[in-house]
């Protein structure tokens, strides 16, 4: 969610400055410094729990390091949140990585490409055979090029306690009956928190989705739609204003953090929390009194439902990089079908890659979400994490202008007709990268 670096990186973890964080990631997961080989740099952002953390050091680092005894993986895990002001910073610097996890979105990997700051992969792909799923390739290629290698596919869906609600609603309507017989219960129902200003991005990505359809969005990112229209201040109301006045959220829904929102749906305080596929791993060991399912938000007015779905970060290459060679490398045993099942039932990610599910080792929970995702990976029926294909002026507005609309500041549509100021202004700068 939520994403914005990506939706799992924009989440969690503040406070850990950037020297601490790779002191962490040279001492305590496994690094070996020094010696005869090859040493190649990698910089990402810190996993979301200690295991998580622990279990990507494994196959990041050691089993690396095993297949190709030649190198030496020095892996820098830092602040996911610090992402966007790092990685430009230090690839301008003489401190650069050989290879690095960024958002894909053209307001981050687009950035580097534009200003030559990644190393360019089209021969890459062709000489290794990297089977990445087309639409997720199109997310990491700006200009005609293709410079990143998406890592995994990503969907904003809702988790509900199964123990709380023995069906899933398929309507609006639906979901305003179960959230008023939580309400009489003394449970809430939706467990949403906005206090970082991003998570409604989240919320907004998933109405727009349903109400504009996948071709009404592409209409307004790749051409002439606008988002001053009906559907869109539908979707603005309907999240931001009606279950507000409705109590379907916490109260003072802008004091709370998205980890606070969370926490109220793990201990069964909340019915349903609305989020993305990267938590699933969190919620497996947070959750063990009830069973989690999930479901797509149901259909809002008679609309169809779709999903809002998109890729989680991407690996890049720096253009500067020390270590080519061994960047490419790296990237490709990360590619390879055994390892890419590792990390699926080891972090419970999607790759943005196929993968034959049989015989693997993953939660009930992950695989109603792998099912759900990996059934159809080319669909025209998800939506779209809006504001990492958006440029940081809309997402400006749009996060401070859900903010003011939750607390009863802004009309719907006049966050609406703001959106579409941003995006106007942004389109005579040049600066859609959808676009360009």
């Amino acid at each position: 969610m939520p994403s914005a670096v990506s939706r799992k990186d924009f989440l969690r973890f503040g406070g850990v400055g950037l020297t601490g964080v790779a002191l962490l990631g040279a001492a305590g997961c496994g690094i070996r410094l020094g010696g005869n080989s090859d040493v190649v740099k990698f910089l990402t952002g810190i996993e979301e729990t200690t295991i998580q953390e622990r279990a990507v050091t494994e196959i990041q680092v050691n089993r690396f390091e095993e297949q190709h005894p030649k190198y030496t993986l020095e892996r820098e895990a830092i602040d996911p949140d610090e992402m966007s002001k790092i990685i430009p910073s230090r690839l301008r610097s003489d401190e650069f990585p050989d290879v690095f996890s960024f958002d894909t979105g053209p307001g981050f990997g687009g950035v580097l490409a534009d200003t030559g700051l990644v190393h360019p992969l089209e021969k890459t792909y062709k000489e290794k055979g990297w089977d990445i799923y087309e639409w997720a390739k199109q997310r990491a290629t700006y200009n005609g090029t293709v410079y990143g290698v998406p890592d995994q596919v990503e969907e904003i869906i809702v988790f509900y306690n199964k123990d709380l609600m023995p069906e899933v609603p398929r309507t609006v309507e639906e979901l305003r009956r179960v959230a008023e017989e939580h309400k009489l219960r003394g449970t809430i129902p939706l467990a949403f928190g906005n206090r970082e200003q991003w998570p409604a991005g989240h919320l907004f990505s998933i109405g727009a989705s349903n109400l504009l359809s996948r071709q009404g969005l592409d209409d307004i990112l790749y051409g002439n739609g606008r988002w001053d229209v009906p559907e869109v201040i539908r979707a603005i109301d309907l999240f931001f204003r009606d279950f507000v006045e409705s109590g379907y959220y916490p109260r003072n829904v802008n004091a709370v953090t998205y980890d606070e929102a969370n926490t109220l749906f793990y201990s069964g305080e909340a019915a349903m929390l609305p989020t993305g596929t990267w938590l699933v791993s969190e919620i497996v060991q947070a959750v063990q009194d009830f069973e989690v399912g999930i479901f797509p938000f149901p259909s809002i007015d008679g609309s169809g439902v779709s999903p809002a779905a998109g890729l989680g970060a991407g690996l890049f290459v720096a253009k500067e990089a020390s270590n080519l060679q061994g960047a490419i490398e790296f990237i490709d045993y990360l590619l390879q079908d055994n390892t890419a099942r590792l990390i699926i039932e080891k972090l419970n990610v999607i790759p943005a890659q196929p993968v034959n599910p049989k015989g693997l080792d993953v939660p009930e929970l992950f695989k109603e979400v792998l099912e759900d995702l990996s059934a159809s990976p080319e669909a025209k029926t998800f939506g779209y994490n809006i504001d990492v294909l958006a440029p940081q002026n809309f997402n400006e507005v749009m996060f401070t202008g859900f903010q003011e609309v939750l607390d009863g500041t802004r009309s719907p549509a006049g966050q609406a007709a703001a959106l579409q100021d941003a995006w106007a202004t942004a389109k005579k700068q040049g600066k859609i990268a959808t676009q360009s």
